[in-house]
């Protein structure tokens, strides 16, 4: 399925709702465990590709681990709404790159974790907006281990997703040399994990205010390289805890020799769009859209 909008730099090609893995799901007591099919979208420039192969993102969705789709996480009223992701992966299409938006299991279908944990403790994960996000859903407070099984879940199946793209890239003509992970809120949260605490090999992050505990960054920085490029993106009125701890992570990866830049959204919520006007650590004004671009230009 082809789209070529007029306005926007180029056209993209749709290859929807296609398989990368499968995972278990239903672990509680009672139930009966399953495997749940994972599916992506897959949005490819219309065009020549470059000699190499096109740049690739592989962007999972927020929702506070509960709930969001790859294709739609898109919450709340503008201007304090969000993009989705599956628009940015329209978006950046459309400017030649690769970009797949992914699917991942959720706490509420108590996902089996893998034998990769990125979460040392689990009493480590933040719950203001967990707490609230179940009780909009009418569910009760979720056990700390609960959490840690979802949050482990969603970074197996990140990285699954990575590693199914990279063993296709000569078919859909890609360069997984320069593939980069990101996403918003708990995606972001989930790339960050897959590019640090996985050690899948990727060339940068996209992090829409993400967050890792501090020990966990300490932790796995002192595993070693590989480490990729990181943006960090974060709202002056964002999640407590992504407002509080994205400059500290910002200057901790940047003592410790990587590629870590840092753009605040003035104003904003927790939910900002691509046009939100920002402020890049050492380049100034700009909106978050043009400071990924920049970003993404200036790393893959």
């Amino acid at each position: 399925m082809k789209h070529n909008d007029s306005g926007t730099p180029g056209g993209y090609e749709l290859h929807a709702d296609m398989v990368y893995g499968q995972a278990m799901v239903e672990r509680r007591p009672g139930a009966t465990p399953k495997l749940r099919e994972l599916r992506l979208d897959l949005h490819l420039p219309v065009g020549a590709p470059p000699p190499a192969g096109w740049p690739v993102l592989v962007l999972a969705f927020g929702g506070a681990f509960h709930r969001g789709s790859r294709q739609d996480d898109s919450f709340g009223a503008a201007p304090n709404r969000n993009d989705s992701m599956a628009w940015y992966c329209r978006e950046f299409a459309r400017r030649g790159y690769a970009a797949c938006s992914i699917d991942y299991r959720l706490v509420p279908e108590d996902p089996a974790p893998g034998d990769t944990p990125v979460v040392a403790d689990a009493g480590h994960i933040p719950r203001s907006r967990v707490d609230l996000v179940r009780q909009i859903m009418g569910l009760p407070p979720a056990s700390d281990e609960q959490l840690r099984l979802g949050v482990e879940a969603a970074s197996d199946d990140m990285a699954m997703a990575v590693r199914y793209v990279k063993a296709n890239a000569t078919r859909w003509s890609l360069d997984p040399s320069r593939l980069a992970v990101g996403g918003f809120s708990a995606g972001a949260r989930t790339a960050l994990n897959v590019a640090l605490g996985e050690k899948e090999p990727v060339a940068a992050v996209l992090s829409l205010s993400g967050y890792m505990h501090e020990t966990d960054l300490r932790r796995h920085l002192d595993a070693g390289p590989p480490f990729p490029a990181i943006l960090l993106v974060s709202a002056e009125h964002d999640l407590d805890y992504v407002a509080a701890a994205a400059p500290a992570m910002a200057r901790h990866m940047t003592s410790r020799g990587l590629h870590c830049e840092h753009v605040q959204v003035p104003r904003a919520t927790h939910f900002y769009p691509s046009a939100a006007a920002a402020v890049h650590d050492t380049l100034g004004p700009m909106t978050v859209l043009q400071a990924m671009a920049g970003f993404l230009e200036r790393t893959l």
